[in-house]
């Protein structure tokens, strides 16, 4: 093998070595979108299965008025992207809204979560204002609604990806 050959062997293996370190240092520091997911359980209080008769067994008031068919929804947004969410993210300070299309009765553990609720008893839609939402941290909701809730996400989050998963309907 002259050296011609030699050289152009290292040449190659450099080459090769070069672009697999692109790729670790791309994949390890890029500047990869943001993603957040939405996991939205409802839990019925009152089974359907009972009827008439599991309503006369069991009633379900808040502050004072019946609800006839209660859920209990828990909305969790998780920051499961590569880096925090800032309020500076949020387009013109728009935030966060998931739509229930049920009634909403009020919120059972508001906690350090920045969320607001539409006024009681209208057509139900949550509200995240702007906040930091940092790496692995996620934000917790219970909600009393009446009616199965059907989630659905509007976000205007810059460079992040939203994912819905909705769960025990």
């Amino acid at each position: 093998m002259s050296t011609s050959d030699r050289l152009a062997l290292v040449g190659i293996l450099v080459a090769a070595a070069a672009i697999v370190t692109g790729m670790y240092a791309t994949r390890r520091w890029g500047t990869r979108r943001r993603t957040i997911t939405l996991d939205c359980v409802s839990t019925p209080l009152i089974s359907s299965q009972l009827g008439a008769m599991g309503r006369d067994l069991l009633k379900v008031t808040y502050r004072d008025i019946e609800v006839m068919d209660p859920h209990l929804v828990q909305i969790r947004i998780r920051n499961v992207g590569p880096s925090d969410v800032a309020s500076a993210h949020f387009d013109g300070e728009t935030p966060l809204t998931v739509e229930l299309s049920c009634r909403v009765l009020g919120v059972t553990n508001p906690g350090p979560v920045p969320a607001g609720v539409t006024s009681m008893g209208a057509q139900g839609h949550i509200t995240f204002r702007p906040g930091l939402l940092r790496r692995n941290e996620e934000w917790v909701l219970g909600v009393l609604v009446e009616g199965n809730p059907r989630p659905e996400m509007v976000s205007s989050l810059i460079d992040t990806d939203v994912i819905v998963r909705a769960g025990g309907r």
